[in-house]
Formats: structure tokens, C-alpha cells, sequence
């Protein structure tokens, strides 16, 4: 039973003052450090001199260790006490930088620093938000900036940077992962910068994220230029100490706000062990992983091209802690991640969409947890169509046969591909549905709006109305 965590995380005094600006952030975003927040604060932000002690600082978590809260800490603190700041992040795609650049407006919004909410301003930091498609940014008023980009190897060309924060790099393979570190990297090359790669342990796709850990390993032990944080549970682990040794292991166990151990022993018996010691103990997948959705398949439909032309049909679920909910768009057999949203914040997004796209329908499963959705849209939303336990087990079927076939395209997305990756069966009668144990609700989302759109299809085909119920 061995924890794996990253040596010499203590007795670095030099980033004191500058982990004193994180806790600051993280008050105004409502909640303190969690304990391996500060101690990754500590390493990363540590100063020899006058420069950043390390140039590369890699991030290695569980999944709801509040990753990329964390990253947002950065980010911001990095603005707000470095005038003029130049900094930019990314994630899987820039359609993910855009959703978790969303979340981290709402978290800025909501601050006690807000002054004017119409305008969007705050006090001592003051800052305007652009919130274009291609134009997101946070511009603060001591000249800092805080854009999203593409996570290619041209997005940066011509800029200068002071962080690059670089979000999941479990999802780029080692070539994608060379072109990203081109792209940041010589942004620096007249700044005091530093580049922050972040995620979750990774699979054998995973060849960037694999070198940056192997080069921050061997950075640890020479007094190199890349730093380590590490939090997970080692190879050796038996299977009969799994929960404990996750609970034990795991940097946000029984923090306020973090996993509780109820929730970890329910995930244990639902999943199987190697996934849950891959998704709650970082542990690395191994070729011999099963996965239900192939890999091959999954990387074979993913199209960067926009959504075609055409009326959509819009598909919501909630997870079972009514967290952050998947809204997916599927258009002419193409399916995109609209938005993630509160559980609250789910009807009044799908009106809003209605009200802007004149969709054929919006289709939520009411015997699961968007149950409470459907009661909100069926007095106000004659487009909504409430999914059986039939529909929903022939969803899932169809999109499952879609993408082994190659007949669907999704647009790249962090949240569709990890949902994909964690997707498992969950028997219900002589059929199944997708299980939303850990992550399963955008799945559950992307079938239903697929099955939405060749239902539409169908009976547009034959003149029929699609009567909403």
C-alpha cells in the first residue's frame, strides 16, 4: 500500500508570499487552499532570485481534486499581481477552453470584488470581460490579460507570454504535445515565464503527458528546471485496500467541498478496479484496460468542422450530485457540447437556446436525476420531449452502434472524450443505458441528442409532427 507523492514539496520558504496571493483569490472565489493546492502553490511559485525557480511546473491529480479551480488560481492570481501579465490557457480543444473560461467568468462575477454586475467590473482589480466566440479574454485594468487559445502549434505565433497554463494534458499524444510546448515556449524567451501542464494520470495515448512527468521526475532529483506535483497510489496497491488506499491517498479527501468517502465506496463497487484506481488513485491505465466506447473508433469521428446548417435538437442530463450538466447540440448526425451548466441552471439555458435556435426538440430523460428539468420545461416548453426507459436504452444503443460504425461525427470536446473513455454499461431489464457513476451524464446527453436528431429526421421525412410530451 504505497501513496505516490512528489519528494521535496516541503521547506520551499520562497514561495511563501507568492501562495499568500492564491489564498487571496480563493477567498474571493468563496473557498480556502485545499492543503495539496498550497503545497503545489509552494513548489510551483517558488522564486531563485529574481526568476521562477521552474520554468515547467506539472500538476498530477485525481479526478475532483479541484484541478482546474486550481488552475484558475493561477491564472488569476498570476494577473492580478503581475501588472501586465500575459496569460493564456487551453485544454483538450479550444471548445474546452471556452466552457471552462465560462466557469471561471461566472467564479470572477460572483466575487465579493464585483462592484457594478451590469458592467461587469470590479474594485481594486478591475476588469472587462469579452466573451466573443475566437475573442474570449479578461482584461484587467493594471494591464493584464487572460485569453483561451487552440491548443495547436500555431495559436501563439507572434505572442509573448507569462504562464501558459496547458489543462488534461493526459489528452494529447506525444506529437500533439511537442507542437503545444513549440507554440509556449518561445513566447518566453524574453519573460520571466513559466508553463503549467495540469491533469490526470493518463493511457498509452498519453505519450506528452508521460514525457513531462519522466522529465519532472528526473528534474526532482538533479535540481532542474521542471517542477513536480504528484498526488496518487502506487502500482503495488492490493485490490482489497483500494478504497482505503484512495481515501488515504487522494490530495481532497474529506476537505470541505472534496469527495466524501461515501461517494468513493459507492464509485468502487460500481466500477471497475482498474477505472477507479485510475480515475479517484491517478493510477495510469494499462493496454489491458477494457475500454466499452473503442478508442480507435472515438478518435476516428471526432470533426473540428462547425456544426452544419439546419435546425439542432438540443439533449440535457444531470449527474447524480447534480453538479455541473452536459447540454448537447446534434445537427445532421453531429453532435457538440453546447454548454455545462449548475444542475439549477439547466432549464433556463435550454430556453434560451430554444428562444435563439428554434430547435425540432429538447429531449431529457425525467426518470433519472434531470427529472426535476423536465417538471420546469413542461409548462413553458412545447419542444421538450421526456425520453422512457425505452427511448433511453434505444439511445444508447444507437449512438454505442453510431460510433462503432463511424456513422456519427462529434466535435472535440475534454468532457465528450473523457466521458467516452469512463463509459460503462449499466444493465437495466434485457437492455442497458449508460451508468452515471463518475462522468456518465455527457454520454447520456450525446445519445439522447442523437437519437433525438434521427427521430426528427425520420418524421420529418414522412411529413409527420413530432408531437412534445
Amino acid at each position: 500500500m504505497v501513496a505516490r507523492t512528489s519528494p521535496g514539496l516541503l521547506g520551499l520558504s520562497q514561495g511563501r508570499g507568492r501562495v499568500d496571493g492564491l489564498e487571496t483569490v480563493a477567498a474571493l472565489f468563496g473557498h480556502g487552499l485545499w492543503p495539496w493546492q498550497s503545497q503545489a502553490g509552494r513548489m510551483g511559485l517558488a522564486r531563485r532570485g529574481d526568476r521562477w525557480r521552474y520554468a515547467v511546473v506539472v500538476v498530477s491529480v485525481p479526478r475532483q481534486s479541484g484541478k482546474t479551480r486550481f488552475d484558475f488560481l493561477v491564472c488569476v492570481d498570476r494577473c492580478l499581481n503581475q501588472p501586465g501579465a500575459q496569460v493564456w490557457y487551453t485544454a483538450q480543444s479550444r471548445t474546452d477552453a471556452a466552457l471552462r473560461f465560462r466557469e471561471l467568468v461566472r467564479l470572477l462575477r460572483a466575487s465579493p470584488l464585483v462592484e457594478d454586475r451590469h458592467r461587469g467590473e470590479i474594485g481594486s482589480g478591475d476588469f472587462r470581460v469579452r466573451s466573443g466566440i475566437g475573442d474570449e479574454e479578461v482584461a484587467f485594468s493594471n494591464g493584464s490579460q487572460l485569453r483561451i487559445f487552440a491548443p495547436a502549434e500555431d495559436s501563439l505565433h507572434g505572442s509573448v507570454t507569462d504562464l501558459v497554463v496547458v489543462d488534461e494534458a493526459r489528452f494529447f499524444d506525444a506529437h500533439r504535445g511537442d507542437g503545444l510546448m513549440a507554440a509556449a515556449l518561445p513566447t518566453q524567451a524574453t519573460r520571466d515565464g513559466q508553463v503549467w501542464i495540469t491533469s490526470t494520470a493518463g493511457d498509452a495515448d498519453s505519450g506528452f503527458l508521460l514525457r513531462q512527468l519522466e522529465i519532472a521526475r528526473a528534474s526532482l532529483t538533479n535540481s532542474g528546471h521542471v517542477g513536480l506535483c504528484e498526488w496518487g497510489i502506487g502500482d503495488d496497491t492490493a485490490s482489497g485496500d483500494l478504497l482505503a488506499t484512495v481515501w488515504k491517498c487522494h490530495p481532497a479527501a474529506g476537505q470541505p467541498g472534496g469527495p466524501r468517502r461515501e461517494a468513493l465506496a459507492v464509485a468502487a463497487d460500481q466500477m471497475p478496479a482498474a477505472q477507479f484506481a485510475h480515475e479517484y488513485g491517478n493510477l495510469w491505465r494499462t493496454a489491458g484496460d477494457a475500454r466499452v466506447l473503442s478508442g480507435d473508433a472515438w478518435a476516428a469521428i471526432q470533426d473540428d468542422r462547425p456544426l452544419p446548417d439546419g435546425r439542432p435538437v438540443f439533449a440535457a442530463d444531470v449527474p447524480l450530485d447534480r453538479g455541473e450538466s452536459p447540454i448537447v447540440a446534434c445537427v445532421d448526425g453531429v453532435a457538440e457540447l453546447v454548454d455545462t451548466v449548475p444542475a439549477v441552471g439547466v432549464a433556463p439555458r435550454l430556453l434560451e437556446l430554444v428562444d435563439r435556435w428554434d430547435p425540432y426538440a429538447v429531449v431529457v430523460d425525467a426518470a433519472g436525476p434531470a427529472g426535476t428539468v423536465a417538471d420546469k420545461l413542461r409548462p413553458v416548453c412545447d419542444r421538450l420531449v421526456v425520453s422512457t426507459t425505452r427511448d433511453i436504452a434505444a439511445a444508447c444503443a444507437m449512438f454505442y452502434d453510431a460510433v462503432a460504425a463511424r456513422t456519427v461525427r462529434v466535435r472535440p470536446s475534454l468532457v465528450l472524450s473523457q466521458s467516452a473513455a469512463d463509459a460503462r454499461k449499466r444493465q437495466v431489464g434485457q437492455s442497458w443505458v449508460w451508468s452515471r457513476v463518475d462522468g456518465g451524464s455527457p454520454i447520456v446527453a450525446m445519445s439522447l441528442a442523437f437519437w433525438g436528431w434521427d427521430r426528427a429526421r425520420t418524421i420529418a421525412a414522412n411529413q409527420q409532427q413530432w408531437v412534445a410530451f
